[in-house]
């Protein structure tokens, strides 16, 4: 998916900003030295054609953090990767997404919310990806992703979501705290996001059980009802040297 913007100012602020504050935080902002994490690449998107290398880059999010909803306690999300490009298309801002990859976080109690080990009842939750996504940020609101979270079960198809493509979790995070430099070179920043206000929808997809997921997450769930936290690290590398 390719998006653009006609917003030029905001747009070229938010398609510099990152590599911008590196440059520009003052040394006593910085963090203490610290081993550098590793970024993958791999899922950085083909530009658009005619686009110039030269003005596009890719950024790589890696994100841990906690997420509440509906009768769930707070849990971890799993860790995170999101990948998307932006740059500059015929004068305009725009990007491109990549991919979202986490990792599945086991629901204490299983499908039932039984206490014990019942491998059958097992059941794990994964974030994904639900169709859209603009990262162009406006301050500390840091644009918009519409998510869905796979319910993993031996006794449930693997089509069933909380959530769809159509009917998705749209949480627009804000930035609570930095951006704080990690590592100047390669340039890695890092910050922490939080949505309070984000509604989650029902269950579909599931073989008829539907309404059992929905009893057992307290399915719909309205905005104000649900959270998610996240620490983000971003590491960027301009398509010149991909």
């Amino acid at each position: 998916m390719t998006r653009t913007s006609r917003r030029a100012a905001v747009a070229a602020l938010a398609s510099t900003a990152l590599i911008g504050l590196t440059a520009a935080l003052p040394p006593q902002a910085a963090a203490q030295p610290a081993p550098t994490p590793a970024f993958d690449f791999t899922d950085c998107p083909a530009i658009p054609a005619g686009a110039d290398p030269a003005q596009w880059r890719c950024e790589v999010l890696m994100s841990t953090g906690t997420i509440k909803f509906g009768n769930r306690a707070e849990q971890s999300t799993g860790a995170m990767r999101l990948t998307f490009a932006e740059g500059r298309l015929n004068g305009e801002f725009a990007q491109v997404f990549g991919a979202l990859r986490a990792e599945p976080t086991n629901v204490p109690g299983g499908l039932l919310g039984v206490p014990g080990h019942h491998p059958p009842l097992r059941t794990d939750l994964r974030i994904e990806y639900a169709g859209f996504a603009d990262f162009l940020s406006d301050g500390d609101r840091m644009g918009v992703q519409h998510l869905k979270l796979r319910v993993i079960n031996g006794l449930l198809p693997r089509t069933c979501t909380i959530g769809g493509d159509d009917d998705p979790l749209v949480f627009r995070p804000i930035r609570t705290s930095g951006p704080d430099r990690v590592s100047a070179d390669p340039p890695v920043l890092r910050f922490t996001i939080e949505d309070n206000a984000f509604a989650v929808p029902s269950a579909h997809g599931c073989g008829g059980l539907d309404r059992l997921v929905d009893k057992r997450f307290g399915l719909p769930s309205p905005a104000g009802a649900n959270s998610m936290r996240l620490t983000t690290l971003v590491g960027l590398k301009s398509y010149t040297e991909l």
